[in-house]
Order: C-alpha cells, then structure tokens, then sequence
C-alpha cells in the first residue's frame, strides 16, 4: 500500500521553528532574570517576627541564595516583611524600599513601636513568596504602626513614592503618620491612594498624581484612619504643608477626605507653604481649613473653580493670603474672599471676580498684579500697611472704605458702574490715583458717601475731598486730582467777596459731573490737613490764581481742618479747585516750613 505524507510547505516550516526558538529563549530568559528582578543584591528579609536591631531577625539576599544576615539594614538597604511575620522597631532606622506582605492573614507587619523609619525609596505591598507579586496595602488593624508617635518619613532624591499597583487606601486601621521631607529642589509622587493617621510635607514638593487611565475616580485621595475606637465618628486627621515645602495636586475632586461622611480635621497649608492646584474643580473636605501661604491655581483648560468642599462639615474656603493664577485657565472666585496677601497672574489666565466681594484685609503690605481688575465690591479693612494696584480697578457696585491705603501708582478708579452699588467712607486713603469716575450718585451726598480721600504725597497730609449735598438725577462724577509739591506765596488776587488771598497750595482738584447742569447746591470741602494753619476760619476753597465758583465759607475743624465752599452742580465742570488763604502764614506746607528753618 502507497503511503502519501503531505509535507508542509517549507516556508510554514521555518514559521513554527521560529516561534518555538521564541518561545523557548523566552522561558529560558525568565528563569533566568526573575531572581535578578526580584530583589536586589543585598536586600533583606525576615526570617521570623522580631526587632528591626537583632541580626537574627533577618536574611540577605546573595544574588543566588538567602542567608543569615551577620549585620543590620541600613538606608541603601531594601527589606521585606514576610508573610507570618511582625518586625518591631526599638529605636529610628532607616531603609530603602519597604515591601509588606499584604495578603490574607497577614496580622501586622511592621511595629512602629512609637518611633520613626526613613525610607529613601518606594513603599509597597506583596503577595507570595518574597519578592512576590504587588498588591495593594491590607486593612488589618495596626497592620503598620501602633500609635501617633510612630511615622514613616520618605526622604531622597526625587521619585514615585507609592504605586497603585502595590499601594492603596486600606489601611484603614493603621496606626501610624507620614512625612514627606526629601529636602529642596526634590519631589515625591504618590501614584496611590494614601491613608493615615496624618500627613505632614516638611520639606520639598508632595506631587499627587491623578490616573489618566480612568474616568471615574481618577484622584489618588490623601485620607485618614477610620477607626472610630481610637479616632471617633466626628472630623479627624491633619494634613499640614510647611513653610518652605509644596503640595502640588491635579486632583478635581477629593484632594482630602475621610472616608464616610465625615471630614477631616484640618488642613493647614503655613505661611511661606506653597499648594498648587492644577485640577479644574478641587475640593478638601475638612472642617478646619487654613491658607495662609501661597495658593496657586495652573490649568491649561479652564475655567477653574476655586478651592471648595461638598460636606456640610467642611469649612468653605473663603481667606487666603496668596493668590496666583500661572496658566492658561482662569480662575472663577467664590461670592466672597478674604484676601490678606498678593493677587498675581503670571499666565495667560486671568482672574473672575466680576460676581466677587473682595475684602482686603491684615497689616501687611499687599500688591494686586493684574492685567485688568474687575470687581463685584470691594472692602478695605487694613489697620496697617498699604495696597498696590497693577492696573485699573473697576468696582460693579460697592466699595466699603474702612481702613487702609489703596496705591493706584497711576491708574484708575471706577466705581459703581452698575449704578446699583453705593460708596462707604469710614476711613482709609487714596495714594497716586489719576481718575475717579463714581457712577449712578445717590440722591443725596453725606460724609459717608461724599468723602473721597486723598492723599497730597507731594505736600504731606490728607487731602480728602468732600462733595456735600442732593445730586442731579442720575449724574455721575469724576475726579482728578494733581499734585504739586509747595504752594503759590504771591497769589496775589481776590475772591469774589473782595477778600485778598496771599497763598494758595499747588496741588489742586479738578471735578467735573455729568450731566453737566443742575442748579442743586453742594458744599465742595478740602482737607487742610498736614498745612500750618493760623486760624481755621481763615481758609477758603480757591480756583488757581482766581476766585472759584460760587460763594467763600468760613474753614471749620471736623476731624480735620476743612476750607469749605458753596456752589451748584453746573459750577463744578471747568475749574480748579485747592486751598487759600487770606492771612499770612496760614497756609503753608509743614515740610516747607521746616526746611526754611
């Protein structure tokens, strides 16, 4: 009988020969590299539960084989924790990377003992046999610490701290703090979520990463200890940024939340700390929260939301002392804001403030670097110090003057534009403003909302200006004010009374209103404050070198020393308006005076 074989053709020949090398030079390539993977040379591991500080606790890893370790780890050490096994601390100790069994019945692993460990690399969970297959962090109680004295501290060069593929939030009822301090100019990055008793970034740059790979939940949350036996059922855990140091997260939801319902205690970013969001919506969840050093919002696609929270026990963030917007997104304010400190953008992005009430506070000196400022209201609450304005300041409805010193350096106010708002005076002064245009006047003008307060820099003094009395429907006002160092001492010319004024101050007002009719009488009052005076009375409100408009009062003392006189609305466009006097030696600038002495 004739056998017939079909023979392959030889290409599909070659094919399988080929795939079966492959795969043999892959197996052969696995065995042969799984123990160089694995652990390092020099690495450490237990060998049965015991202190960190006897040599009979551990073995090390040859390259070939496990032996009884003569000597203890150290810093450049890596170790493991094996599975029935607890290591106890009796003193600080320092490793490289920690790797902690974390499988079923691990029990706890490491016993803080009260103390503190250093670790220079990576902290990770394992199943199996050392060095095993990552897995995430277990929940079994103080399956790492013991008690709030007992920390683990990563210090080093820049690195990812903590992976999801071998850390996560479960350690639920571990008991033990985290320190970030790797020192200046380095950063640690947490690639998981992260629970415990507190957190505290001393020294550097935390960078917490989100998982771009997910849509849901993509935030690794910095979170704490649920145990209610120890930490109760109301807010617990701290999360604290030292001056010096940088928290830096592109989370948009839950930067910081306990589990539950409940928030977190407090975070506390310190003066001269650093938190830069890059998320477009973050939120904390604490019931404590405190911003007194720079937070800095850098997004490429916006608007961004300012810092917020969901929980009804969550504080809702309103004071901070620093603000910066270094992006491309703007930023959107809340309904009101506390600042105590700088307002700067550095990108493209801008600040909301439109809807905003922004009030200026603290005795420090503050600087608004903006490419335009527009404002829902303003309060001025500064009992030191003085704000610098980077460009013109638009006010939508109020501003609220209660202290302080706004520096325009030559920019803008306007103020009102909605002519729905209204104009406070209590106290404070105007420094280097060129323009004032106050906007939908109410029917009457008092001290209160007639009081606009300059100062004379060249001269000394406030130069308050007070526009008194009902105003035209509808009118607005503006108002420059020039100043000029010294006073005229030949003026020479007579007010319309036949009053011979001797001296007049240079530095004068020009006030124009609109519409530019109205036959309403106002009192135009100027402070003399700063000036050496004779006697009160013997001021006059004057034009330049000419009588003003309307009729001469006498000066009177309110506070300040006040030259005074009576027009109407339609006098007002046109002149120029300062200081006189009819005696001599009234008016004449105290600087002036000291320097002929």
């Amino acid at each position: 009988m004739d056998i017939f074989i079909h023979q392959p053709p030889h290409s599909r020949i070659h094919f399988q020969r080929t795939i079966y090398r492959i795969f043999l030079a892959v197996v052969f390539l696995s065995f042969f590299l799984i123990p160089c993977l694995g652990q390092e040379i020099g690495a450490y591991k237990t060998r049965v539960s015991g202190d960190f500080n006897q040599a009979s606790t551990w073995e090390v890893w040859d390259g070939s084989n496990w032996n009884d370790a003569i000597q203890l780890p150290g810093a450049k050490a890596d170790i493991y924790v094996d599975r029935l096994h607890a290591l106890r601390l009796t003193a600080p100790e320092a490793v490289k990377n920690l790797f902690l069994f974390s499988g079923t019945g691990a029990g706890q692993k490491l016993n803080l003992n009260g103390f503190n460990m250093d670790v220079y690399g990576t902290l990770a969970g394992f199943i199996g046999t050392v060095p095993g297959t990552p897995r995430g962090a277990w929940n079994s109680q103080n399956w790492i610490g013991n008690s709030p004295s007992s920390t683990l501290t990563f210090k080093g060069e820049s690195r990812v701290i903590v992976d999801k593929a071998s850390w996560s939030a479960q350690t639920i009822q571990s008991r033990f703090g985290v320190i970030f301090d790797p020192g200046p100019g380095q950063e640690l990055v947490v690639q998981a979520s992260f629970k415990a008793l507190f957190f505290r970034v001393r020294s550097g740059s935390l960078y917490q990463k989100i998982d771009a790979t997910i849509s849901s939940l993509p935030c690794f949350t910095m979170s704490f200890n649920t145990e209610l036996s120890n930490n109760g059922s109301g807010p617990f855990g701290t999360f604290t940024v030292e001056a010096g140091a940088t928290f830096r997260s592109e989370c948009s939801t839950q930067v910081i939340h306990r589990t539950g319902s409940n928030p977190a205690l407090l975070f506390d970013l310190q003066r001269d700390a650093t938190f830069l969001l890059e998320g477009q919506d973050p939120k904390i969840e604490a019931a404590n929260i405190t911003l007194d050093g720079s937070l800095i919002f850098r997004g490429n696609q916006g608007p961004m939301n300012f810092l917020s929270s969901t929980l009804s026990s969550s504080a809702k963030p309103n004071l901070v002392r620093h603000l910066v917007v270094d992006g491309n997104a703007d930023l959107l304010l809340p309904n009101q804001l506390v600042l105590q400190g700088n307002l700067q953008e550095l990108g493209q992005g801008s600040f909301q403030l439109a809807p905003t009430q922004l009030t200026l506070s603290g005795p420090e000196d503050q600087s608004l670097q903006t490419k335009t400022l527009l404002l829902g209201s303003l309060i001025l609450q500064k009992p030191a110090g003085k704000v610098s304005l980077g460009s013109d300041l638009s006010i939508y409805r109020s501003l609220t003057m209660l202290a302080g010193i706004l520096d325009f350096q030559g920019h803008d106010l306007l103020l009102n534009t909605s002519s729905l708002g209204t104009f406070n005076y209590q106290g404070g002064v105007w420094h280097r403003l060129r323009q004032l245009s106050y906007f939908g006047l109410p029917g009457l003008l008092t001290p209160t909302s007639g009081t606009f307060p300059f100062e004379d820099l060249a001269n000394g003094g406030f130069r308050g200006l007070q526009v008194l009395g009902p105003t035209p429907a509808g009118g607005n006002l503006r108002i420059q004010f020039v100043e000029q160092k010294g006073a005229n001492h030949d003026a020479n010319f007579q007010d319309v009374d036949g009053t011979q004024i001797v001296y007049q101050l240079n530095s004068y007002f020009q006030v124009s209103a609109n519409p530019g009719l109205g036959q309403e009488e106002l009192e135009l009052r100027i402070s003399a404050d700063s000036l050496l005076l004779e006697q009160v009375v013997d001021l006059r409100v004057v034009s330049r070198g000419l009588a003003a408009p309307g009729l001469p009062m006498p000066g009177v003392l309110e506070g300040f020393p006040w030259a005074k006189r009576r027009l109407k609305w339609a006098e007002l466009s046109g002149a120029e308006f300062t200081i006189g006097s009819y005696r001599e030696a009234t008016v004449l600038p105290i600087r002036r005076k000291i320097e002929n002495e």
